[in-house]
Protein backbone atom coordinates (compact mmCIF):
# COMPACT_ATOMS: atom_id res chain seq x y z
CA UNK A 1 0.00 0.00 0.00
CA UNK A 2 0.96 3.57 -0.50
CA UNK A 3 1.18 6.26 1.71
CA UNK A 4 -0.54 8.78 1.88
CA UNK A 5 1.23 11.90 2.52
CA UNK A 6 -0.59 14.22 4.63
CA UNK A 7 0.47 18.57 4.05
CA UNK A 8 1.62 19.63 7.73
CA UNK A 9 -1.00 21.98 9.07
CA UNK A 10 0.57 25.75 8.23
CA UNK A 11 1.44 27.78 11.62
CA UNK A 12 0.50 31.05 11.71
CA UNK A 13 3.28 33.15 12.85
CA UNK A 14 2.42 36.90 14.68
CA UNK A 15 3.98 39.32 12.89
CA UNK A 16 5.54 41.64 15.69
CA UNK A 17 7.16 44.93 15.12
CA UNK A 18 9.31 46.80 17.71
CA UNK A 19 9.92 50.23 17.76
CA UNK A 20 13.53 50.78 19.08
CA UNK A 21 14.21 53.63 20.98
CA UNK A 22 17.68 54.50 19.28
CA UNK A 23 19.59 57.55 22.11
CA UNK A 24 21.04 59.92 19.41
CA UNK A 25 23.96 61.37 20.91
CA UNK A 26 23.17 65.90 20.59
CA UNK A 27 26.82 66.77 20.80
CA UNK A 28 29.61 66.11 18.32
CA UNK A 29 33.14 65.62 19.42
CA UNK A 30 35.41 68.18 18.42
CA UNK A 31 38.83 66.47 17.55
CA UNK A 32 42.24 68.30 18.95
CA UNK A 33 44.76 68.94 16.82
CA UNK A 34 48.30 69.70 18.34
CA UNK A 35 49.59 72.80 16.93
CA UNK A 36 52.63 70.91 15.55
CA UNK A 37 50.37 68.38 13.45
CA UNK A 38 48.69 71.90 12.07
CA UNK A 39 51.77 73.40 10.78
CA UNK A 40 52.65 69.62 9.00
CA UNK A 41 49.71 69.49 7.68
CA UNK A 42 50.26 72.87 5.97
CA UNK A 43 53.87 72.45 4.97
CA UNK A 44 52.27 69.10 3.40
CA UNK A 45 49.68 70.71 1.36
CA UNK A 46 51.95 73.78 0.45
CA UNK A 47 54.48 70.78 -1.00
CA UNK A 48 51.89 69.38 -3.01
CA UNK A 49 50.92 72.71 -4.42
CA UNK A 50 54.41 73.44 -4.92
CA UNK A 51 54.64 69.30 -6.68
CA UNK A 52 51.75 70.77 -8.75
CA UNK A 53 53.11 74.26 -9.88
CA UNK A 54 55.82 71.97 -11.07
CA UNK A 55 58.37 74.83 -11.61
CA UNK A 56 62.50 74.87 -11.24
CA UNK A 57 62.52 78.22 -9.33
CA UNK A 58 60.49 76.31 -6.46
CA UNK A 59 62.77 73.15 -6.51
CA UNK A 60 64.69 73.98 -4.00
CA UNK A 61 62.07 75.27 -1.59
CA UNK A 62 60.46 71.92 -2.39
CA UNK A 63 62.69 69.56 -1.45
CA UNK A 64 63.60 71.50 1.90
CA UNK A 65 59.84 70.82 3.04
CA UNK A 66 59.63 67.21 1.96
CA UNK A 67 63.13 67.05 4.16
CA UNK A 68 61.45 69.28 7.02
CA UNK A 69 57.95 66.82 6.91
CA UNK A 70 60.48 63.80 6.81
CA UNK A 71 62.26 65.08 9.63
CA UNK A 72 59.30 65.97 11.69
CA UNK A 73 57.83 62.36 11.58
CA UNK A 74 61.01 61.30 12.54
CA UNK A 75 61.46 63.34 15.80
CA UNK A 76 58.57 65.26 16.36
CA UNK A 77 60.46 68.54 16.33
CA UNK A 78 58.63 71.27 14.51
CA UNK A 79 61.09 73.69 14.10
CA UNK A 80 62.25 73.64 10.59
CA UNK A 81 58.25 73.16 9.56
CA UNK A 82 57.64 76.60 10.96
CA UNK A 83 61.17 77.95 9.43
CA UNK A 84 60.06 76.79 5.98
CA UNK A 85 56.17 77.04 6.19
CA UNK A 86 57.33 81.08 6.94
CA UNK A 87 59.43 81.05 3.77
CA UNK A 88 56.51 79.16 2.11
CA UNK A 89 53.81 81.79 3.11
CA UNK A 90 54.88 84.69 0.88
CA UNK A 91 56.09 82.87 -2.38
CA UNK A 92 52.17 81.37 -2.06
CA UNK A 93 50.57 84.71 -1.96
CA UNK A 94 52.71 85.94 -4.51
CA UNK A 95 51.88 82.97 -6.91
CA UNK A 96 48.03 83.32 -6.20
CA UNK A 97 48.12 86.87 -7.13
CA UNK A 98 49.43 86.04 -10.25
CA UNK A 99 47.33 82.89 -10.82
CA UNK A 100 44.43 82.10 -8.64
CA UNK A 101 43.82 78.67 -9.25
CA UNK A 102 47.58 77.60 -8.81
CA UNK A 103 47.21 78.17 -5.14
CA UNK A 104 44.11 77.96 -2.94
CA UNK A 105 43.15 80.64 -0.10
CA UNK A 106 42.53 77.44 2.13
CA UNK A 107 45.62 76.38 1.91
CA UNK A 108 47.08 80.29 2.87
CA UNK A 109 44.49 80.04 5.89
CA UNK A 110 45.49 77.63 7.11
CA UNK A 111 49.04 78.00 6.73
CA UNK A 112 49.06 81.45 8.54
CA UNK A 113 46.72 79.69 11.63
CA UNK A 114 49.14 77.23 11.92
CA UNK A 115 52.48 80.03 12.06
CA UNK A 116 50.45 82.33 14.73
CA UNK A 117 51.97 81.94 18.17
Amino acid sequence: MAKKTVPAPEKKVKATTTKKKVAVASSVEKVIVHPSEKIRNACVKAFETFQKINEPAYNELQSKLAYVIGSYDFDKNPIGLYEFGAIALPILKKIKEEDTKKVTKQLITELEKALKP
